[in-house]
């Protein structure tokens, strides 16, 4: 599937998207391919590139990409087609880094949620065990939001900043591997949490360092006071104040589904004497 967009105007092009007089077309690719404003790898040769290599630069990109649509945001009201542009671009990075993922694994690594041996509520078994928690970019709405994203005068231009806390029941399912589910492969989940809400989430509190010798060494520092409280996440939110809060509430409802242990139940007959 190929998408082709039009820009025209002056101005500069970054992650991606571009704008030159006359019309400028960029025309992207359902491959995983390196995007155009991706330097040359010494591992390029003959049109093949070395998968850690396409790996590297897609994260790159991908970061830009995240970088560029927060700078966007106070221009939201007078670009909104830029922004719902950038925010598809998003969504097909992150699902081909994705799916390249998977397809690089023989198998699940123990870095996979999947290998902490949890089933998970309301999640299709797909081939990488994530995409069906996330609109794929096809399900996303042509407007992030209400109708301000259509017309400039509808929105008041005021950009509010919010913050939510979720808590992770660590006490209920102590053996769970919820920073693990949070993640996902190389951090994609999360990523996407962030580009399907345009929100930031951050794991905050005990456990949030990978390295337990590490969170012990900056525990109390100035910064790290969180690293005394449970387990947590802390969502945050800097948008137009008219759809904040439904922003804030579509990732909390992401993330309750993540959190959300399915119980299991044994296969084995019971004993005849609970019968």
């Amino acid at each position: 599937m190929m998408m082709m967009s039009s820009l025209s105007g002056g101005g500069g092009s970054g992650g991606g998207v571009g704008a030159g007089g006359g019309g400028r077309f960029m025309t992207y690719s359902s491959s995983l391919s390196v995007p155009p404003s991706a330097p040359q790898s010494p591992n390029y040769s003959g049109g093949l590139r070395s998968q850690p290599s396409v790996f590297v630069e897609q994260e790159k990109y991908l970061s830009e990409l995240l970088a560029e649509r927060h700078k966007l945001i106070p221009f939201l009201p007078v670009l909104p087609h830029a922004y719902r542009l950038l925010n598809q671009e998003i969504l097909r990075v992150t699902t081909l880094l994705e799916n390249a993922t998977v397809l690089s694994q023989s198998g699940l690594d123990h870095h996979s949620p999947l290998a902490s041996g949890g089933m998970f509520q309301n999640a299709r078994a797909d081939m990488n065990g994530w995409a069906s928690q996330f609109p794929s970019e096809r399900s996303v709405p042509s407007s992030p939001g209400p109708n301000w994203l259509h017309s400039p005068d509808s929105s008041s231009g005021l950009i509010a900043k919010r913050t939510i806390r979720v808590d992770i029941p660590v006490d209920s399912y102590p053996n769970f591997n919820f920073v693990g589910r949070l993640l996902g492969p190389r951090g994609n989940s999360l990523k996407r949490v962030e580009a399907s809400t345009d929100c930031r989430v951050l794991i905050r509190g005990r456990g949030s360092i990978k390295d337990p010798i590490k969170e012990e060494m900056m525990r109390g520092k100035p910064g790290y006071e969180h690293l005394n409280e449970p387990l947590h996440i802390l969502v945050e939110a800097e948008l137009p104040i008219e759809i904040v809060d439904a922003r804030l509430m579509q990732a909390r409802e992401i993330l309750d589904d993540l959190l959300t242990p399915m119980v299991c139940f044994s296969s084995f007959p019971l004993p005849p004497e609970t019968i």
